[in-house]
Formats: C-alpha cells, sequence, structure tokens
C-alpha cells in the first residue's frame, strides 16, 4: 500500500512549498544585487517559518477541522508566489514582484494563524 498525506500533512507541505519559494526569491534578489528587497523577503519567510513551527508543534493535536479549506487557500497562494518568484528570477518588474511575494508570504501567515486559531 502507497504511503498517502493525511490533510495535516498536506496543509504542513503546502506551508513549506511557501517557505521554499520564499528562499529562492530571497537568493535571486541577492545574487541580482538587491539587497534590500531580498531582506524584506527574508523578514517575511521568517514570520512564515514561526508560524510553521507553531503549526509543527500542534500537529501532535487533532486539527483536521478546516483543512481542506485551508489547503484551497494555500495551494492558490503558492500558485501565485511560484508565479512571482519565477518573474523575480528572469528580472520582470522585480520591485511588483517583490511586493506580491511579500503579500503572498503574508497571506501564507494569515492561512496558518487561521488554521493553528482553531485549535
Amino acid at each position: 500500500m502507497a504511503f498517502e498525506l493525511t490533510e495535516k500533512e498536506k496543509v504542513l507541505e503546502s506551508l513549506t512549498a511557501a517557505h521554499r519559494q520564499g528562499q529562492l526569491a530571497e537568493v535571486s534578489l541577492r545574487l541580482q544585487g538587491k539587497p534590500d528587497e531580498a531582506e524584506k523577503i527574508k523578514a517575511g519567510n521568517t514570520r512564515l517559518s514561526t508560524e510553521i513551527e507553531t503549526l509543527i508543534g500542534r500537529m501532535m493535536d487533532e486539527w483536521l477541522g478546516d483543512a481542506d479549506r485551508t489547503m484551497k487557500e494555500l495551494t492558490a497562494a503558492n500558485v501565485k508566489l511560484e508565479a512571482a518568484v519565477a518573474k523575480i528570477k528572469k528580472q520582470i518588474n522585480v520591485v511588483q514582484n517583490v511586493v506580491k511575494a511579500l503579500g503572498l508570504l503574508d497571506d501564507a501567515v494569515a492561512i496558518a494563524k487561521k488554521a493553528i486559531g482553531g485549535f
């Protein structure tokens, strides 16, 4: 029988995917010589990391309640975040895409807080 992720694991996986995109954006910006923008992304990613750590700590408890809705919200945010990071890498509208990436990281933080708040 193949291993299947639980809903909780899917939420965590989606949050860590958003975190990874934030890391990629930060590295891309640093390589482009844009340390101020990279620091903004890093700060947003640090906030997300804090929420991920909180969620991991609470995963020992049952929190499935709204996992389906949370997954849909995180998936949508990740798709948009991946697009913004791709544009940053290609140096397309970097400033606008940094702002967009920051907003999407903040969205992921808000989604995580909402999921955690239900426990």
